[in-house]
């Protein structure tokens, strides 16, 4: 018995697992070995690209680009427009199905309680620690301790402006 929710358009591959509870909006895309938590909602639009995991009681919103290698624990909150990167060979057709083995891929960590605000990007092999807040419109380029506040504005590089202890 399936006891998820999969709205109308969304396109799940073969080797996704879905938590109890959990609702894969409308058009989303699971590409092979994701694996959604329980209640967790995977919101309209949204890409898995594969090889994630994301945990119990998340919100992905509409239009979030979760890339191969990223884990996402429990009760986070990812923004609409989220990006995650994972590699930086992405010249002269080194990225991708288009190479001869696969490019070497760097893993994005969200750890759990954390809050990553709308257009928000992180560029590869980035780790967020846990109970960590994100503003809107900002660029991790390097990795954010736990209870960090990390604020940019206007797509410029977070810096840390305080604590969520």
């Amino acid at each position: 018995m399936v006891d998820y929710k999969v709205e109308p358009g969304a396109i799940i591959y073969p080797n996704c697992e879905i938590g109890e509870g959990s609702i894969i909006g409308a058009n989303a895309v699971l590409r092979p070995y994701t694996v959604i938590g329980n209640n967790t909602i995977f919101g309209t639009l949204a890409c898995s690209e594969g090889h994630n995991k994301i945990g119990d009681n998340c919100t992905i919103h509409a239009q979030s680009h979760i890339t191969s290698k990223t884990t996402i624990g429990n009760n986070c909150f990812i923004g609409a427009f989220f990006l995650a990167t994972n590699t930086r060979d992405i010249t002269k057709g080194k990225h991708g199905t288009k190479t001869e083995g696969h490019p070497n891929l760097l893993p994005t960590v969200i750890e759990d309680n954390v809050i990553v605000g709308a257009c928000v990007t992180f560029i590869p092999g980035i780790t967020i620690g846990h109970d960590s807040l994100i503003y809107q419109n900002t660029l991790i380029t390097k990795d954010v301790s736990p209870y960090s506040i990390v604020k940019g504005g206007k797509g410029s590089v977070g810096q840390v402006i305080g604590s969520t202890k």
